[in-house]
């Protein structure tokens, strides 16, 4: 159903990335947001990147970037565009960044890409298609209990502030490891089953947008602490299925 517009993200995120990565490797230098994070020119060029060939292709759609790229939408789709997901490990030169494309309707993300150019690693998915990484199906693990479950924490501070404190304490005591990684790189390796968990305590809607349908298509579990799957409440959850009921009492998650 959507094998158009994937097709498409596609070539434009991997555009984006070679931009980047053109920057990576020549240690562009970071400035400061007014929120005091992290960016670059591979921030700012590859959304300007993004954006242009996003209006050449789907003029009709809606378009947000977290550099400022903003098109109203007129078909009531709209593309999110996160241009270096893992600002701070660009900057210190550390591989786990990407770039992260995704296309929503409602409060529905159908497709998203990320795209890891320093490690040549594609992961996508879209509605009833799956998930796919490198050109292979690939599914969350079948782990079904905490102790053999390799948690990945993207910020322990944001993650006390957004779940509860103990709960976090308590989720890094039960597991088998904790690994931290990119926010996306985090998924990419839940959705191949190589990670159980990521919790995320800060975070934007391009932040998550690809996270929602590669969880749903991957078979795990994508939810902020409401129980709710929204991708604009600044926090989220994404988990193997089998340890879903555990995550929900140690995080004290309100599922509907």
């Amino acid at each position: 159903m959507y094998e158009h517009e994937l097709d498409v993200a596609l070539k434009i995120v991997k555009d984006a990335g070679s931009l980047a990565l053109r920057l990576f490797e020549q240690s562009v230098p970071e400035e400061a947001k007014a929120d005091r994070s992290p960016v670059t020119r591979a921030d700012r060029e590859g959304e300007r990147v993004i954006a242009r060939a996003l209006q050449e292709a789907f003029p009709d759609d809606g378009i947000l970037g977290e550099e400022g790229a903003q098109a109203p939408s007129r078909s009531g789709r709209r593309w999110l565009i996160d241009p270096v997901d893992g600002t701070k490990d660009f900057v210190r030169g550390n591989p786990h960044w990407a770039v992260q494309l995704a296309l929503q309707t409602g409060d529905r993300v159908v497709a998203g890409v990320v795209y890891c150019p320093c490690l040549g690693e594609v992961l996508f998915a879209a509605d009833g298609e799956g998930a796919w990484h490198n050109g292979a199906r690939t599914m969350a693990s079948a782990v079904t209990q905490m102790e053999k479950a390799v948690v990945t924490i993207s910020g322990f501070n944001a993650a006390w502030r957004s779940w509860p404190e103990e709960g976090v304490r308590e989720l890094t005591r039960r597991c088998w490891t904790v690994r931290c990684y990119g926010g996306a790189y985090n998924v990419l390796m839940l959705a191949r089953g190589k990670v159980d968990v990521w919790l995320s305590g800060r975070g934007m809607e391009w932040d998550y947008a690809p996270a929602q349908v590669i969880a749903r298509e991957c078979g795990a579990c994508f939810l902020t602490r409401d129980g709710g799957e929204r991708i604009d409440e600044r926090h989220a959850l994404v988990c193997a299925p089998g340890i879903f009921p555990e995550l929900v009492e140690i995080l004290q998650v309100h599922p509907f």
